[in-house]
């Protein structure tokens, strides 16, 4: 996969704080990162719209500092949560928001492309807010692998900001249940096996 992440400076560092499902959260990032300064729109919805299981293990996709497995961790103490990014400062700074959080006993973060670190294993939910500037090819290949890597009885959630019409389409000769909620430009997709 090409790296769409800049290299070099960090940018300043930032303190975000957040609450999700009544539960406050901080975030430290870094304005290098996606959405370094801020939690954006997109992830905010995805969550608001979030299906979690009562227990069992999920994974998070391009989890950039962590906002999304973080926040299933910290409203559900049931839940192990795995996080996956490309990007190597990502990667150190969710491991960094989850002893921040206080739920580092159980978030897993790793380096690596998408699914490539969890060949065999299988995962009750799948959530990303997939990374637009590495192109769609890339997008397209976190959706459409996520049932590979789902338990029975498990789904998966990413949300679009664009293109998503086209996913949705090639989603549906995939996935038995394929499902979206447009909001604010965009869209929430819930797809079961």
């Amino acid at each position: 996969m090409t790296h769409y992440f800049r290299k070099g400076s960090l940018g300043e560092k930032v303190l975000i704080p957040f609450v999700y499902r009544g539960v406050t959260l901080q975030f430290v990032s870094y304005t290098s990162l996606f959405s370094g300064s801020k939690v954006d729109e997109g992830t905010r919805l995805l969550l608001e719209y979030l299906k979690i299981p009562p227990r069992g293990n999920v994974l998070d996709v391009g989890c950039g500092y962590g906002v999304i497995g973080i926040s299933v961790a910290k409203v559900s103490p049931n839940i192990r949560v795995f996080m996956v990014d490309i990007n190597p400062l990502a990667v150190k700074v969710a491991k960094m928001n989850a002893r921040l959080n206080r739920v580092e006993d159980r978030v897993t973060v790793v380096e690596g492309d998408s699914y490539t670190p969890f060949k065999g294993l299988r995962f009750n939910a799948i959530y990303s807010n997939p990374p637009l500037s590495a192109g769609m090819s890339v997008v397209e290949k976190i959706v459409l692998n996520a049932i590979n890597y789902l338990e029975p009885g498990g789904w998966a959630q990413f949300v679009l900001a664009r293109g998503g019409e086209s996913i949705l389409e090639k989603a549906s000769k995939v996935y038995g249940r394929v499902e979206k909620i447009s909001k604010k430009g965009y869209m929430i997709i819930y797809l079961e096996p």
